[in-house]
Order: C-alpha cells, then sequence, then structure tokens
C-alpha cells in the first residue's frame, strides 16, 4: 500500500482516553494524557506558593515568579493560605522530561524529578493564563480549569534551526528565538554558524574569520532580497547589519564569544540546549576566502555545483579546523557539535594530484571515501574531548563510523533513514519537505501528518530515530519580520509532532487550538503569517472486499462546508454534503469545494477515482523503480491510489531508466481501455516517456503491440504538468499487458496508477 493513504491512520478519530477533549483547553503541544475536571482553581497574589524540591529548582521558581508578576502584577505569596500552588520534586520518572500536573478547587499541584519536567510542566500551565499576560497585561485573579495531566515528550530531540550565515540575525532576535522555542517544548536550537556567505562566530586564533569574513558587499542573494522588497518590505535588508567599510556599503556582522556564552546560559534557562554548526568540508569559502591555503588549488571559488571545500590531505586544514573547533567547544556546553558535511564539491580533489596520490596510497577508490576519511578524522578529534558528532545525511556516501547522528534532510533519497539505523546511526528527521520552512512548499498539513519514512523501515530499528527537526534556511530571508512569518505558525505543528504522542496527535483538534495560540503570539509581537486555505486535500482507502474505494478530503481550515459531485461537474448547495468517507464503485470524477457564505471557493478539488480491473493483479518488473521512489514497490501500479501534486508523496513511482512492466489479469478478460498519468518537472529532472506503448498477450510470451500513444508536453514546459495517457484497446482479449515508457531524457519519470477498463 502506498504510504499517503496512510494519513488515513493519523487522521482517524481516537476513541482513546488520550484524545484532545472537546473543551475550551488550547495547549500545543498536546499532553499524552490529560483528563478534564469540574470547577476551577482561582489564581491570585493571595495564592501561596509551596516548594518541596530539596533545593533543586530554585531558577524554575524563579521563572514561574516572574510569570506569576506578568499575569497577576505580583508573585505568589508565602503566606499560608488555603489556596496553593505546589512544586514538588517527585521519585525521577524514566522520561527526565515528564511532568504531572493536577489542578483542583483548592491547589494547583506541579511534580517532575527533573527541573526540565517541572519547567515543561510550568509551560504548560502558562498556556492556561491569558495571553494578554504575554505583554505584561495584568489581572487580579485568573481561573485555571480542573484537570490532570501526566505528560512526557515523544522525541529526545526537538529542534529548530537557524541559519545566521546568508544573513544576520540580532543577539536579541536569538533570545526571543529561544523564548519561543521553549513556550512549545522544543528543546533544541541548532546554530548554523558558518557557511561561504558568511563567518558569524569570533575565533581568537584567527580574528580575520569575523574581520573580513563577517562583511560582503552585495551577492546574488542579496540582490534577490532588494528586489523582492520592492513589493514586500519584509525583503529590505536589516539597516542594523549595513555598515560602511573601506568606503563600501557591506551587510554582515557576527557574534563574539562572550556574546554567545551569554545566550548560552540564557537558553539553559528556558532548557534549551544551542547546538553549533560549522560546516566543513564544503560551505567554506568564508574561510577559504582569507585563507586560500585550505583549499587543494588555493582559491576560493564556486564549482559545478557548489564552493571550494576544505582541501582533506593538508595537515594545515586539520589544525586549522582543531583550533577552532576547540574555541566552539569552549563557548557552548553542549554535548553536540554539527560539522555539516553536506554538499562537498568533489572536483578539486579529483584535480589534485596530492588527493589522487593520497587516495592511491590508502587504497581509496573514490572521492567518496576521501570525504569520509575527512569527517572521521573530524569526528576523532571532537569525541576525543567529549562531544558526540552531528552531520547532514551526505556524509554517509563514502561511509560513516556508527556513532555519528545523521540528519536527514533529503527526502528524493528516500532510503537514507533505513540505511543509516542499519549502519548503527541514530537518525534525526529534518526533511526538506515538508521541514524547510524557508519554502513555500512547506505546509500546515503535512508538517503536521506526512510521513518521515517510509513503510518499509524496519520497526524493530525505530528507537534509532531520536527526534525530528525543522530549518530555517536564510538565502532569501533578511529581516526578523519575514523569518516570524515563515517560522509561525508552523513551529507549532512541529513541536506537538516532536513532543505529543502519536495517540495524542489529532489534525482536527490541532486547527482547533492553533487558533487560540495565535493571541498569545501576537501578544509575544510574533509577526506570523497564517492564511489556510480553503484548498482540499483527497485521500483514498481501497477496499477490494467490496471492489470500492473511499475518498477522505481534508483541510487546513477548521470545520469546513464541502460539498461534492461524482459526475464531474462542478459542485453547489444543492450537491452532495460531505459529512465524512464516501465510496465509489468503478469510476467517478470526484469535483469538490469548500463553500463560505454559501458560496464555492477556490481552488475547487478534481480528483479521478477507478476501481479498474486490474486493481490487486500481479505486476512484473522489467527494469527496477529508483529505490528513492520505491512508492507502494511491487503492487504500485495496480493497488488504485494516484497521485497528488507532489512526486514524493509516496504514491508515485520514479524511475532513472525505461518503465516497463507486465500486468498479469489472471485470466484471459476483455480489455476497453487503459490509463497511465506521468509528470513533468522540468527543474529537478522530472521528464514525460517518450511515448506509451500498450502490447498484450495470451501467453505471456508472445505480445502484439494494441496501442501507442505519444505525448505533447516539450521538454522546455517549465511548469509542473501531470499528463494522463489514455487510449482505446477496442474490446480486445488478453491475459497479459505489457507496458513500455521510454525514459529518453535520461532523468526521472514518475508514474502512478495504470487504469485497465
Amino acid at each position: 500500500m502506498k504510504y499517503i493513504a496512510f494519513y488515513a491512520a493519523i487522521l482517524l478519530a481516537f476513541a482513546s482516553c488520550n484524545n484532545p477533549e472537546p473543551t475550551e483547553i488550547s495547549i500545543v503541544p498536546y499532553p499524552s494524557q490529560i483528563e478534564t475536571g469540574r470547577g476551577s482553581f482561582t489564581l491570585n497574589s493571595s495564592t501561596q506558593l509551596i516548594v518541596q524540591d530539596e533545593g533543586e529548582f530554585s531558577a524554575e521558581v524563579e521563572f514561574l515568579q516572574a510569570m506569576m508578576i506578568q499575569a497577576l502584577g505580583e508573585k505568589l505569596s508565602n503566606e499560608s493560605r488555603k489556596n496553593v500552588v505546589e512544586i514538588r520534586k517527585s521519585s525521577s520518572s524514566q522520561n527526565p522530561e515528564s511532568y504531572h500536573l493536577s489542578i483542583s478547587s483548592d491547589k494547583v499541584l506541579l511534580e517532575a524529578g527533573t527541573p526540565e519536567g517541572i519547567f515543561y510542566g510550568m509551560i504548560t500551565l502558562r498556556q492556561l493564563l491569558p495571553p494578554s499576560m504575554e505583554s505584561g497585561d495584568s489581572t487580579d485573579e485568573i481561573k485555571l480549569p480542573a484537570l490532570t495531566i501526566r505528560d512526557q515528550p515523544l522525541y529526545d530531540w526537538r529542534a529548530m534551526h537557524l541559519d545566521v550565515s546568508r544573513h544576520f540575525f540580532s543577539m536579541d532576535y536569538l533570545r526571543r528565538y529561544v523564548d519561543l522555542l521553549s513556550l512549545y517544548k522544543l528543546n533544541k536550537l541548532h546554530l548554523h554558524l558558518t557557511d561561504d556567505q558568511g563567518w558569524r562566530i569570533e575565533i581568537k586564533k584567527y580574528p580575520e574569520l569575523t574581520a573580513q569574513g563577517a562583511w560582503r558587499t552585495f551577492n546574488d542573494q542579496d540582490s534577490i532580497c532588494m528586489d523582492k522588497a520592492i513589493e514586500d518590505p519584509r525583503f529590505a535588508l536589516e539597516s542594523k547589519h549595513l555598515e560602511e567599510r573601506d568606503g563600501k556599503l557591506q551587510y554582515g556582522g557576527f557574534y563574539t564569544q562572550e556574546e554567545l556564552r551569554e545566550l548560552v546560559n540564557y537558553a539553559q534557562s528556558r532548557h534549551v540546549e544551542i547546538i553549533p554548526e560549522i560546516d566543513m568540508p564544503g560551505h567554506m569559502m568564508a574561510a577559504i576566502a582569507i585563507y586560500p591555503e585550505l583549499a587543494c588549488n588555493g582559491e576560493a571559488a564556486w564549482g559545478d555545483l557548489f564552493s571550494t571545500p576544505l582541501c582533506p590531505v593538508n595537515e594545515e586544514v586539520y589544525t586549522f579546523v582543531e583550533n577552532v573547533l576547540t574555541e566552539v567547544m569552549d563557548i557552548f556546553p553542549s554535548k553536540y557539535i554539527h560539522i555539516g558535511a553536506d554538499e562537498v564539491e568533489k572536483k578539486t580533489w579529483e584535480e589534485s594530484a596530492a588527493a589522487q596520490q593520497f587516495m592511491k596510497e590508502n587504497g581509496m577508490q573514490n572521492v567518496n571515501e576521501l570525504q569520509s576519511y575527512f569527517v572521521n578524522r573530524v569526528s576523532n578529534f571532537l569525541q576525543q574531548n567529549g562531544k558526540e558528532v552531528v552531520v547532514w545525511d551526505d556524509a554517509m556516501a563514502g561511509g560513516i563510523d556508527s556513532e555519528l547522528k545523521v540528519m536527514y534532510w533529503r527526502n528524493w533519497v528516500a532510503e537514507v533513514p533505513d540505511k543509516a539505523v542499519q549502519n548503527g546511526n541514530e537518525v534525526i528527521l529534518a526533511p526538506g519537505d515538508p521541514f524547510y520552512f524557508s519554502s513555500p512548499n512547506s505546509k500546515l498539513f503535512d508538517i503536521y501528518n506526512k510521513p518521515l519514512v517510509g513503510s518499509k523501515f524496519p520497526e524493530e530499528l525505530r528507537h534509532k530515530i531520536t527526534g525530528i527537526q525543522a530549518c530555517l534556511w536564510t538565502e532569501t530571508i533578511p529581516s526578523e519580520a519575514l523569518a516570524d512569518a515563515m517560522l509561525f505558525p508552523n513551529v507549532l505543528a512541529l513541536a506537538e509532532r516532536a513532543w505529543s504522542s502519536e495517540e495524542a496527535q489529532d489534525w482536527d483538534s490541532f486547527k482547533t487550538r492553533l487558533q487560540k495560540q495565535l493571541p498569545r503570539l501576537e501578544q509575544l509581537g510574533v509577526k506570523y503569517e497564517y492564511n489556510p486555505t480553503t484548498k482540499l486535500i483527497p485521500f483514498m482507502n481501497v477496499d477490494t472486499e467490496a471492489k470500492q474505494i473511499g475518498i477522505t478530503l481534508e483541510s487546513e481550515i477548521s470545520q469546513p462546508t464541502i460539498y461534492y459531485t461524482t459526475d464531474g461537474s462542478e459542485p453547489t448547495r444543492a450537491s452532495n454534503l460531505y459529512k465524512g468517507e464516501f465510496f465509489v464503485k468503478e469510476s467517478a470524477s470526484i469535483v469538490a469545494a469548500v463553500f463560505q457564505d454559501g458560496k464555492i471557493t477556490e481552488p475547487v478539488l478534481r480528483k479521478q477515482v477507478d476501481y479498474h480491473q486490474a486493481i490487486g493483479k500481479p505486476v512484473q518488473y522489467h527494469k527496477p523503480w529508483n529505490k528513492s521512489y520505491p512508492a507502494g514497490d511491487a503492487g504500485s501500479m495496480t493497488d488504485g491510489y494516484r497521485g497528488g501534486e507532489s512526486y514524493n508523496d509516496g504514491i508515485w513511482q520514479g524511475f532513472t531508466n525505461d518503465f516497463e512492466v507486465t500486468i498479469d489479469m489472471g485470466e484471459k478478460t476483455r480489455l476497453n481501455a487503459i490509463s497511465a498519468s506521468f509528470m513533468q518537472a522540468a527543474g529537478p529532472g522530472v521528464f514525460m516517456p517518450d511515448y506509451l506503448e500498450v502490447s498484450i498477450s495470451d501467453d505471456g510470451e508472445n505480445f502484439e503491440t494494441a496501442l501507442k500513444i505519444d505525448h505533447d508536453i516539450p521538454v522546455t514546459e517549465k511548469e509542473k504538468v501531470v499528463k494522463d495517457f489514455k487510449g482505446s484497446l477496442e474490446g480486445k482479449q488478453a491475459r497479459y499487458i505489457r507496458v513500455l515508457a521510454p525514459n529518453v531524457q535520461r532523468g526521472f519519470i514518475f508514474v502512478d496508477e495504470l487504469v485497465i477498463y
């Protein structure tokens, strides 16, 4: 079964008591277990605070009292009262971040075994307070609902990333970033400090890295932003990061070591761990421009795809790297150091006589192994200094040590998580689709629901997936206001997926609770952008017993009114009112839309659904699919599921050779027509086949051509196109149907269902 159907498991209404209750309580991320009671607790400045923490929670108690000053105008009282808030250390739980919160008419009890657990309980309590408290608008008393919560996170690593190299962000913004992550129980900030476009961390042994490397005259990315700023001022470069240097206006900035230490301390008070990334051996142009001897060819330049990397056979490189990382480790107490190892342009290594000689002497077959040598050598240095090493999944090309944490971002290489855990590595899921929030294609629905590993992932190794992370790359994000808009409310969906148990995750509930979080973000000054679309998202459920296909419609908006037809006509208020899953037998042209104020809204969904003759019939592949796009493996072409707009949705099956399969109908069958859908997206190298040829046979050995269909989509077409190759088989009788689609462009071709009428 193709794994988009699959969202269905996520979208079902849960019967479990762990499910979000139909109450006014809006907590994000939703707790693992919650039971609502009757009545409420009256919180005011006369409420007594009792602390039984064995001296361990002083920082958290201080945080609570600061929160009370914002909400009530005063701290909680130390004097004896009937109405109390009690903070209590409990026996340690198996999960150090777990907590228990109980609210009754006369007592709020928060208990946990660790400061982290107590802090997260306080964050839950904070979300029960009025949003106005975030801006210091206090009130005399607050009613808290009676409830009991037992909560713990799903993943240990719950992270947001921020790229401060491409465009620079102030220290004030970084502190605010930490505050917002902690508000939604995210516990790690991955700080991307260096790249080709700027070096942002002070290294005292190499002062020129920031004196020169932190500044630049306007580059291509800045030009794109300035052009966009004509229509949207959020794309303008912020004046506080512009400075006249040597008679030229330059853009940039950097953080001193003292500033970063202060930030680390601030983040620790919010239980956010800052993980620094010094990207290497690629993405090092900012350093190589100052120290060209670090490159094999002595140049800071661009190769075919990426920038010139560090030279892995030059001992001076390791001296430089170790000196830099020694200072980085002194600033950041995190047990993790991220060294990147992504997008390495290896052409200079191939052209370097020294590199080739080194490879020959060490029995290396290719430059991927040379990259692994570099990664392992730098990792060994960090491990000897008590650190754990994180790399992007590109680093796996030549093989890596099993102790490294792999950050999976290349979602188009679907086998990466499987390969990593089989190698013994822990995996952090950060797939670019949907977790690159800098992309306009990152949709709230997908962030909350999209499967992140394939259906074939080994269940017994699932514990090796230790976290989820989203990234904000800032090539075209130069301002704090624009960063806010790309981050929120997406961060809330990420947070719930990273924290809440799978049983507690519920899309419909999240949409409702999200609406009640927006006023809090407004009070915090977050320039979020929330424009939920009325676009419908269809899901299919193929029922082979009843020979029908169920259709479920989802939307980003809460409780939409949807009308639909099954005959291809445009729906009206007199059409079928959508009340949940409906079923189609044989073929139907589904047309559906959200109606608001009694009127149809765009976009209108059009979806062809076919319960056809070949569903469930075996398919022989004469040439293999690409392992990165397996869809539902060998059953993909005849399982009844139709692909959507994205070729990586788990429905479309991808090929880098010709597509050639044979369907076995099981017996001689009357064949009226065939339809096959292909996609073209020329930008990433996805093209139509040259033609579709259909041959039929009675014995599976001797085939005669029954149909050939050409296409009319030029390779120069830049827009994404989906084309149905349809043709009549004129009622011919046959058992076997062979389908050939030549891959003339030698890029990718993507196919979904082979429909036999």
